[in-house]
């Protein structure tokens, strides 16, 4: 599936189960504030869904917040998600962990820790 993103075209690869549902996941994001995706280890939730999300238009005004409970786990997330979208880190996605910060102004999506995210909501 391609989706174009302000003449950007997000792909999902075909050999990831939730590239299936995409257009039905970014549909029940843009009607509901909350939904629940369960699937198995490897099925794609983590790299997908932010790219979903930017697909059904998040990521724009507000930056997508996508967390990982480890600084590593966190850095590698971005970077793959980076690279299927063809930017460099540290522009239109980002990371920032404890003691380092990659994002910019451009970022629509940031990888961050659970810990840091609760850091920047109080």
């Amino acid at each position: 599936m391609v989706v174009d993103v302000s003449t950007r075209k997000i792909e999902f690869p075909a050999e990831l189960p939730i590239s299936e549902y995409a257009a039905e996941i970014g549909a029940l994001l843009t009607a509901h504030q909350v939904i629940v995706v369960a699937g198995e280890t490897g099925s794609g939730k983590t790299t997908q869904l932010p790219k979903i999300c930017l697909a059904a238009g998040f990521g724009v005004d507000r930056m997508i917040a996508h967390t990982q409970p480890r600084r590593l786990a966190a850095r590698t997330v971005a970077s793959r998600i980076a690279e299927e979208l063809s930017v460099t880190v540290g522009e239109e996605v980002g990371y920032a962990v404890r003691f380092t910060d990659k994002v910019s102004s451009n970022t629509r999506i940031k990888l961050l820790t659970d810990g840091l995210l609760l850091a920047e909501v109080r």
